[in-house]
């Protein structure tokens, strides 16, 4: 006659199969699927997320104080745009820098000027 010895951990999942064991692990742990519906909602999220922050961000950005000032300069005969920048720009600019802003900032469509024409200058 043969002997057959029964320990506690053949009984602790004696009333389980080991198929409705792991099911119940998988349960209790679950995985997140998105289809891809759901994954173009998260991105399109994603993206009017950090399109807001951008915009209250330069929104800030350009609401904040600044030590540029602007005046009005008018063109002489003789003058140029160099000769204009080169007064008025900040103290670590380069004139070709100050340049570019006076085109910028009045519209110009290129570096030349005209006695009598009225400039706003940034100073600073």
């Amino acid at each position: 006659m043969s002997t057959m010895v029964i320990g506690p951990s053949v009984l602790a999942g004696r009333d389980e199969r080991p198929a409705t064991a792991q099911r119940r692990r998988a349960e209790s742990a679950p995985a997140l699927h998105l289809t891809r519906r759901g994954r173009a909602v998260v991105v399109a999220f994603a993206l009017v997320l950090a399109a807001a922050v951008f915009g209250l961000g330069a929104r800030a950005a350009a609401g904040a104080p600044s030590d540029v000032t602007f005046d009005r300069y008018v063109v002489q005969p003789g003058d140029t745009l160099w000769d204009i920048a080169a007064d008025s720009r900040g103290a670590h600019e380069s004139v070709g820098a100050q340049v570019r802003e006076l085109v910028r900032v009045n519209g110009l469509s290129g570096d030349q000027v005209v006695a009598g024409e009225e400039l706003v200058v940034p100073r600073g």
